[in-house]
């Protein structure tokens, strides 16, 4: 009886997500979404309203900075993300 009891208690026990969120403000109002608008791009410069990338409290990206400080911003996660799984940069895997 006691193995049922844990497993619906650690089934209603609510688990913390992890996802990056984007945020825009268009038209006069604000987007918030798991998926990126179309003009957003970590490679490029964005070509439309300014995009605030977060993950939880972090910033990953913001297409109001300069390129190398959007980055620079990114840079730290490719430490934690396995090599075969970061994201490509200008169609090349990032080292």
């Amino acid at each position: 009886m006691r193995a049922p009891m844990k497993l619906l208690l650690f089934l209603l026990l609510p688990l913390p997500a992890s996802a990056e969120l984007y945020r825009w403000s268009e038209a006069g109002s604000s987007h918030l979404s798991t998926v990126p608008p179309a003009w957003y791009r970590v490679e490029a410069p964005a070509r439309g309203p300014r995009v605030v990338v977060t993950e939880g409290t972090r910033v990953l990206d913001d297409t109001g900075l300069p390129m190398e400080r959007r980055l620079g911003l990114r840079a730290p996660l490719h430490h934690t993300i396995p090599a075969d799984r970061r994201p490509a940069l200008n169609g090349t895997k990032v080292p």
